[in-house]
C-alpha cells in the first residue's frame, strides 16, 4: 500500500475513534427535575453517570493509541499487526458508546 493511502486510512480510523469518543462523552451528564417544593417550582439537577466516565476514558485511550499509530504510519512503514491493533482500537472506541447507551440509567 502506498504511503499516502496508509496515512489516509490511519487518519480515517482516528476520526472514527474521535466520533466514538464524542458520542460517549455526551452521555456523562444526567439531568433530572425534582418535584416542586414550597415555592411551586421544580428544581433542575445534574448528576454524573459514572459508566459514561469510564467509557470516555476507554475511548480516549483507544483514540490516543490510534494517534500514536498515525504518527508511526507517517514516519515509517508499519508492521501488519499494528493495523490489526488499530482496527481493534477503532472497534473499541465505537463499541464503547453503544455499550454505555445500553446500560440502565439511575432513577431519581
Amino acid at each position: 500500500m502506498p504511503q499516502p493511502l496508509r496515512v489516509v486510512v490511519a487518519s480515517l480510523l482516528l476520526v472514527i475513534a474521535a466520533l466514538g469518543l464524542a458520542a460517549v462523552s455526551g452521555q456523562i451528564a444526567l439531568t433530572y427535575l425534582l418535584p416542586p417544593g414550597d415555592s411551586g417550582m421544580a428544581t433542575k439537577h445534574v448528576a454524573v453517570f459514572v459508566p459514561a466516565v469510564v467509557g470516555t476514558i476507554v475511548a480516549a485511550l483507544a483514540a490516543g493509541a490510534l494517534l500514536a499509530h498515525l504518527v508511526a504510519v507517517i514516519r515509517r512503514r508499519t508492521a501488519p499487526w499494528s493495523w490489526i491493533a488499530a482496527a481493534i482500537c477503532t472497534v473499541v472506541a465505537v463499541g464503547t458508546p453503544v455499550v454505555v447507551a445500553m446500560l440502565d440509567r439511575p432513577t431519581f
